[in-house]
Order: structure tokens, then C-alpha cells, then sequence
């Protein structure tokens, strides 16, 4: 078993709007004027894959090639933690455990039915953020980026 992570991002030259919602949200709440922020949404896919089998299943499932971009590698792969903003810190958000994925479990039934041997498919979150000390990230990550009742940063 092999555990992928498929990060899609706004494509070169497409907006990144929740990066945008995020900013205008922290700015509004006095938490952060100036910060830099990029986000991701992703998948972890474990399963008997392949990387030509992942890269196949990124380009025609998880992502929409016309205004998004994948980075795919097995899970802690370097390219996977490369930021997208100079300096930017990092923070995965992803479900509880026991919290019902359903966008992990249509991903999974999807990929199940194009033949794709996955047996276990998570969603989650990236964000870099560029221009903030610890605590006002903390604060970030209370306040904006998860739902501390059913998502773990």
C-alpha cells in the first residue's frame, strides 16, 4: 500500500479566492493586516496505486485541468511541502477521526468504478501563510481555517 497526497491549487495565472476571503476575514477581524496567504485542497488516497495510476486519477476526478494544478507524490515527499510563497508557513487541516467525509467517499466510489484500487481517500486543507507571527497564526487557524468540533490542524 502506497499513501498518495494530490494538492490542487488555482492553476498559473487563475485567482486563489478562499486565499483572498482568508485575508479580507483576517483583516477584517484586526487579526492580520498584510498577511500572505495560498491555499490547496487535497486528497490522501491510499491504496495499490501507482504514480502514473494517482496522476491519472488527479487529472480526470480530483482536479479541473483547465483552472487548477496538481502536485501529486507518496505522502512527505519534498515537493509536497514546497511553499508557493516565500517564507510561508504551513497548515494542514483535515477531518476528525470519525467525522463523516462525503467528499472523500464520493472520490472514493468514483474511483472505485474507474477501476482504482483505493482503499481508504481523505480530504484536506493547505494554507501558507506568510506574514504572521505564532500566535496571531493560532489565532488564524481558531478563528478561520478549521472547526475545532469536527477538523484537526
Amino acid at each position: 500500500m502506497t499513501l498518495w497526497e494530490v494538492d490542487i491549487y488555482a492553476a498559473e495565472g487563475q485567482p486563489d479566492i478562499v486565499a483572498a476571503q482568508i485575508v479580507g476575514d483576517a483583516a477584517d477581524m484586526g487579526l492580520a493586516e498584510g498577511v500572505e496567504v495560498r491555499t490547496a485542497r487535497g486528497y490522501l488516497v491510499d491504496g495499490d496505486l501507482d504514480l502514473e495510476q494517482i496522476q491519472r486519477l488527479g487529472a480526470r476526478l480530483l482536479a479541473d485541468t483547465v483552472v487548477e494544478s496538481t502536485v501529486i507524490g507518496q505522502v512527505g515527499a519534498a515537493e509536497l511541502n514546497e511553499s508557493p510563497i516565500a517564507g510561508g508557513q504551513v497548515v494542514h487541516v483535515l477531518p476528525k477521526p470519525g467525522v463523516m467525509d462525503p467528499v472523500a467517499l464520493s472520490a472514493k466510489k468514483a474511483m472505485t468504478d474507474l477501476g482504482a484500487a483505493a482503499r481508504e481517500v481523505r480530504t484536506l486543507r493547505k494554507y501558507w501563510i506568510n506574514g504572521a507571527d505564532a500566535d496571531t497564526l493560532d489565532t488564524l487557524c481558531d478563528r478561520l481555517l478549521a472547526n475545532d468540533s469536527i477538523e484537526q490542524v
